[in-house]
């Protein structure tokens, strides 16, 4: 018999079950009975299967081991032979699965693991609650701390800041009537069951409030977490999955000396969708979603390879701009012209120096836009003369007709978080000049999602004010 260890659902020959459910069936608790963060516990369990004291509950503390022991318990009579585990669960959670294994089986178990079923030119995501596995041809690459949790708290914490802006609820009122906790986690609660396209309606009964969240809402929201990077960009240090995804792409190039190639990918797990858009944008290949029960009949084509993998952690400090002090040797359209089509640092110095003389004709807006439009790469060079473009952008008095072909340039970039903070900030200024103009707008999603995004960043307290101010205000007045 072949048992499938996985998140949400595990899976047997007799059917699938959850391990959490197991868990307190065994121990005589009620899931729903048990507080919020002993169900984080619990659905974080594969992830945290080394953990010492993992879980107290009902007088009771419980390493990680003990409580997928206790899961297991009712497969005890099963003539269990292999098990497969997520690619996430390599290493240290493995050896600790074989003993615990053995000890309930009374004997051997062979550990499979998700990659061993694919063939050599096939990539394997396997999406967890906090981490996700990548392989490619039996080969296990990286480790990536980012999950369904991830995106449920993110839509959830931007549902929660939206609701209240467009309300103007403040923080503090809430916290005085002791409702805050309450509004957040029925934001994430409601952020499930739209990422699980239960429902496409956010409602607040406390507040009298209802919105329908589209597709292209609940996308630019994820943004921060699954991210746009394209293979080929350059990674420095990963910052969400995307940014992982590609560097571990990198690292099967760097190890193993030899082009990366891909015919097919499965992705393993319930939240599948997002991850699933990201990976159609970057390879041409059929991508089929699996939940994991696949894997009780399918013939194993890999079982010797060593991994040889990376465990990423993602970055916390934004990305900066640092300027540079080069001064033009005059301040016109044309020399500005020139040294861009030259990819001349020279050029960035005359954007801010235009901006300070006032100049805001329809020519240089339009050079404006050209250079925006134009940037795509995201080098050095081109980094610097997108940054000056949209900060001048959002500072300039914009013309009826030059304004939309601003605003559409703005949306593509606001929600690309590989630019810089500097960049977002110019953005944000931009969204409060011109908030009236925006609240029907994919921009009005921006000063929210910001609120969200900074939560863990590391940003001085006069940026978090900011954002905090931009996104109070937005719809107010």
């Amino acid at each position: 018999m072949r048992l499938y260890l996985g998140y949400p659902l595990s899976y047997s020959p007799k059917g699938s079950f959850k391990l959490k459910d197991n868990f307190l069936s065994e121990v005589n608790c009620d899931y729903s009975q048990v507080p919020v963060e002993v169900k984080r516990k619990l659905l974080s369990l594969l992830e945290n299967l080394t953990e010492k004291d993992y879980l107290f509950l009902n007088g009771v503390s419980y390493d990680g081991a003990d409580i997928l022991e206790f899961s297991l318990f009712p497969l005890e009579g099963f003539g269990l032979r292999e098990v497969v585990l997520p690619g996430y669960l390599y290493g240290k959670s493995t050896y600790l699965v074989r003993e615990l294994l053995k000890r309930i089986f009374k004997r051997k178990v062979s550990v499979l693991y998700d990659f061993n079923f694919f063939g050599e030119n096939t990539i394997v995501l396997n999406v967890g609650y906090t981490k996700s596995s990548v392989s490619l041809g039996g080969r296990l690459l990286s480790v990536i701390p980012v999950g369904e949790f991830h995106l449920v708290d993110t839509l959830g914490n931007y549902l929660f800041n939206r609701t209240i802006g467009e309300l103007g609820i403040s923080n503090a009122r809430l916290r005085k009537e002791g409702m805050r906790g309450v509004l957040l986690d029925n934001s994430r609660a409601s952020a499930a069951r739209i990422l699980f396209r239960r429902t496409s309606i956010l409602s607040v009964p406390q507040l009298e409030y209802e919105r329908e969240i589209s597709d292209s809402e609940v996308e630019r929201v994820l943004s921060p977490v699954i991210g746009s990077a394209r293979y080929g960009d350059e990674v420095r240090s990963p910052f969400d999955f995307s940014t992982a995804f590609v560097k571990s792409l990198y690292t099967y190039e760097e190890v193993f000396g030899e082009r990366m190639r891909v015919s097919e990918i499965f992705v393993v797990g319930r939240l599948s969708w997002p991850f699933v858009r990201y990976l159609k944008s970057l390879f041409p290949v059929p991508i089929y979603e699996f939940s994991g029960e696949e894997f009780l009949e399918l013939p194993v084509k890999i079982s010797s390879s060593k991994p040889e993998f990376r465990v990423f952690y993602l970055e916390k400090s934004v990305q900066r701009w640092r300027g540079l002090d080069l001064e033009p040797e005059e301040v016109s359209l044309n020399l500005l012209r020139h040294y861009f089509n030259k990819k001349d640092m020279r050029g960035v110095k005359i954007i801010e120096e235009l901006v300070k003389l006032g100049s805001s004709d329809d020519s240089f807006v339009y050079e404006l836009l050209n250079i925006v439009r134009r940037c795509s790469t995201l080098n050095r060079t081109e980094l610097a003369y997108l940054n000056a473009s949209i900060s001048a952008l959002s500072r300039l008095d914009l013309k009826d007709n030059l304004f939309s072909k601003v605003l559409k340039e703005l949306e593509d970039k606001a929600f690309n978080w590989q630019l810089p903070f500097e960049t977002k900030m110019n953005i944000l200024y931009f969204c409060h000049r011109h908030k009236e103009k925006l609240k029907e707008t994919s921009l009005a999603i921006f000063p929210y999602l910001m609120l969200t995004y900074i939560r863990e960043r590391k940003i001085s307290e006069g940026e978090r004010n900011f954002v905090r101010t931009v996104a109070e205000s937005f719809f107010k007045g």
